[in-house]
């Protein structure tokens, strides 16, 4: 749970106590140069090749060919030769249960696909949807933590490309024209074959580097294509097939460069944003704020498929209102093929898809995404106690803040520090850019606990309590009752906002944090009273803005249900989901809220170095 999680630094650090050394005013510029998720190309090498099944086969990319052993992501391309039966190969992070489809192939047809591809402590998991054959992997880059690593500029498809191949080397200046600037360290390319005399293979890789390795595998008089992602020597390319002569058409729809303008990659577990039925009028499809897509995503990694056409034709899946002139994919009828692309994203977070005759079923899987870094990262963090002492991010959209320490009856430590950390959020969601959260907890009347005996406690005293009075037991011990729980609970809420020292609490909004790892009693009308006297010393101090933070599971465990004439029924929610995804917490936005209102964030636990981190989506 959120309360005892913990953070690793990322970028610049954050000194949150004393004995942590303070790098410097933490401001939204921070993120302005973001040294992760930049791209190093390297020259295309054969990274791994093996014969893969059914069964995934797991294949360590990270620590050889130029990749570090902690890049987050790798560009590749995959080659299938031999295989056994008709199918599809999927390649996702280790570990990772979903399998998105890169390529398909038919029995004995060698193909070729490109994707991006996150890496688990440097591994990927390689499968083929049925049967057996030869897999080859192709690296072209590698994304990490670098800050001589490029940024990624999205463009609208450019041809850049428009001649017949040979086997001869043929060298195509790239940097300078159709948006690519001369510092330009790779491009991004839409290429394809068009009705070639003989089967063969095309291969576009730097200038003067003649390296083995497949961009596009075509077969005799078929039109194929595919995207790929190659590196520049002095600003240029080469194109040359394995035999004969074809004809080649690209379009570079992006570029990569050394600037800190562009944006970085954010790997994604693959999830499949859409299944729509296309036709020849553009269909428009919406992945951010969906399918583990940000709000202020600049472009998202897709793999593109299309199954079931009525008539021979080509797929384009481009950025809504962008053309271009070459297809993400050609199909004959009722073919499945895929492809990979970079996607830019307007201000509406929106693809197109369409076909050229006919109709067809389009699959849209989402990969990974890029974000200006100087926007933050479109999710939000939640910081406390735990995170004293240590560094913490700097690339929150939003960020909310403990108020207690361990106890509901300790200050938080660090609260100065990270509320200030949390003021420089970069913004831009429905959420206000600095939140605060503080503990419920009812221990009731115990040895050792203090507990009223009284409407007065914690130095704050309960006028107009549902309960009646709160009065001691005729030896003069304390009671576990509902009317002194709700003065406990007021007590604990008024000192909370004294631990802050704030002269103005009531400009954020709170969390109230419900979750069974802290002391609570068995008669959940008991924990009720106390949170209904939370609520209203909250009130009284001028706080409107207030919030529940659980699980449904652990809410009911805790507080049973909540009448509809109690203060808690209003409330709005930030639902918890545990370990997961971007995606499974934006999924969880149309989940069951904890008391009555509305759900307005949620929060995921996610991998983050090699500890975890609490990140938050907003709902709206």
């Amino acid at each position: 749970m959120r309360l005892r999680s913990t953070v690793v630094a990322l970028g610049t650090t954050l000194a949150v106590v004393v004995g942590l050394v303070l790098a410097g005013p933490v401001t939204a510029a921070t993120a302005a140069t973001p040294t992760t998720g930049r791209f190093t190309p390297v020259a295309p090498v054969r990274a791994w090749s093996g014969t893969v099944g059914t069964t995934a086969t797991t294949v360590t990319l990270g620590g050889a060919d130029a990749i570090p052993t902690d890049a987050a992501a790798v560009v590749l391309t995959a080659t299938v030769t031999a295989p056994t039966a008709n199918g599809y190969i999927s390649i996702a992070p280790a570990g990772s249960t979903a399998s998105p489809s890169v390529q398909n192939f038919s029995t004995g047809q060698q193909i070729s696909g490109t994707t991006t591809v996150g890496l688990t402590n440097g591994k990927a998991k390689v499968r083929l949807s049925a049967g057996s054959g030869k897999v080859a992997l192709d690296v072209a880059g590698w994304y990490g933590t670098s800050a001589s690593g490029s940024t990624y500029t999205p463009l609208p498809p450019t041809n850049v490309i428009k001649s017949t191949a040979t086997t001869a080397p043929q060298r195509v200046q790239i940097a300078g024209t159709a948006g690519v600037p001369a510092n330009a360290t790779a491009v991004v390319l839409q290429s394809d074959v068009t009705k070639p005399a003989a089967s063969g293979t095309l291969r576009i890789t730097p200038s003067g580097d003649s390296a083995g390795v497949v961009t596009l595998t075509y077969r005799a008089g078929v039109t194929v294509a595919n995207t790929t992602t190659v590196a520049l020597s002095d600003g240029a390319v080469q194109m040359l097939v394995s035999a004969g002569s074809a004809a080649v058409l690209a379009d570079v729809v992006g570029y990569y460069a050394p600037v800190s303008t562009g944006s970085v990659f954010v790997p994604a577990d693959p999830v499949r944003a859409a299944t729509v039925p296309a036709t020849t009028t553009a269909r428009t499809i919406t992945v951010a704020g969906t399918a583990g897509v940000p709000r202020n995503a600049t472009a998202a990694v897709i793999n593109a498929k299309v199954g079931g056409g009525t008539n021979n034709g080509f797929l384009r899946v481009t950025g809504a209102g962008l053309g271009s002139s070459v297809p993400t994919q050609i199909y004959a009828p009722g073919q499945t093929i895929g492809n990979a692309l970079i996607a830019p994203l307007a201000a509406a977070g929106q693809v197109q898809a369409k076909v050229s005759a006919g109709t067809a079923t389009v699959y849209v899987d989402v990969v990974g995404y890029f974000v200006d870094g100087s926007t933050g990262s479109g999710t939000g963090i939640d910081v406390s106690w735990p995170q004293c002492g240590k560094t913490i991010p700097t690339d929150q959209s939003f960020g909310i803040v403990g108020v207690n320490g361990e106890l509901g009856n300790q200050p938080n430590p660090c609260f100065s520090t990270q509320l200030g950390w949390a003021a420089n959020s970069a913004g831009g969601t429905a959420q206000d850019d600095t939140q605060l959260y503080a503990l419920v907890q009812n221990p009731g009347a115990a040895p050792g606990v203090s507990w009223p005996t009284s409407n007065s406690f914690a130095g704050s005293t309960v006028t107009g309590s549902p309960y009646g009075a709160c009065t001691p037991a005729t030896d003069g011990t304390p009671r576990t009752t509902r009317a002194c729980s709700y003065v406990y609970g007021y007590g604990r809420a008024a000192a909370n906002v004294g631990f802050t020292k704030l002269s103005d609490p009531g400009q954020y909004r709170w969390w109230l944090d419900v979750e069974t790892g802290l002391s609570h009693q068995s008669d959940v009308t008991q924990n009720r009273a106390t949170l209904e006297g939370m609520i209203a010393a909250y009130s009284d101090k001028g706080i409107d803005e207030l919030g529940i933070y659980s699980t449904g599971f652990q809410f009911g465990q805790i507080m049973g249900t909540v009448p509809a004439t109690s203060t808690i029924r209003p409330l709005p929610s930030w639902v918890a989901i545990g370990d997961g995804t971007l995606a499974q917490a934006q999924a969880a936005c149309s989940a069951t809220p904890i008391a009555g209102g509305p759900i307005l964030m949620t929060q995921y636990v996610t991998p983050y170095g090699n500890v975890e981190i609490d990140r938050d989506w907003s709902c709206s």
